[in-house]
């Protein structure tokens, strides 16, 4: 073998290597910027449906995709087998030291809402006695408490 063809060797194995550290190297950065990528918390409902944050850290209620399902954003909730159920507004300034611990008692101006995950149904907008009749009607249990969801903030 002469000259060229140890510089040809020597060539191809240089080659093999620069594009070996350079594969490497993307899988590397693509890696990291995976890792880096904040995400958004959630918290997980039944049949593709979750609640998060919005831009002012208040709760709402989305389906997979992230497609808004209520307009308003959740000052409470509670899941009973397939049944998302709770109250419309913002979480009560006196019940945000105690999210999750306390109930949420809603006063006469609250609104309800009612989600079946099986079948997509939202009602929005229900009263109380509405809300409460209309939970008995699909079998939630009678003792059903709905309770503000925890803060955002990490």
């Amino acid at each position: 073998m002469g000259l060229e063809g140890v510089l040809f060797n020597m060539h191809r194995r240089s080659v093999r290597h620069v594009g070996f550290l350079t594969l490497a190297t993307l899988l590397t950065l693509a890696t990291l910027s995976c890792a880096t990528t904040p995400s958004v918390p959630v918290v997980a409902l039944p049949n593709g449906y979750y609640l998060r944050p919005d831009q002012a850290d208040r709760t709402e209620l989305v389906r997979r995709g992230g497609r808004r399902v209520l307009p308003q954003t959740v000052a409470a909730y509670a899941v009973s087998g397939y049944v998302v159920a709770g109250a419309l507004g913002q979480v009560p300034a006196s019940l945000v030291p105690f999210t999750d611990d306390l109930p949420f008692a809603g006063g006469p101006a609250t609104r309800y809402f009612i989600l079946d995950t099986t079948s997509g149904k939202v009602e929005s907008d229900l009263d109380a006695a509405a809300w409460h009749a209309r939970l008995k009607a699909l079998g939630v249990p009678s003792d059903f408490e709905i309770f503000p969801p925890l803060p955002w903030q990490q």
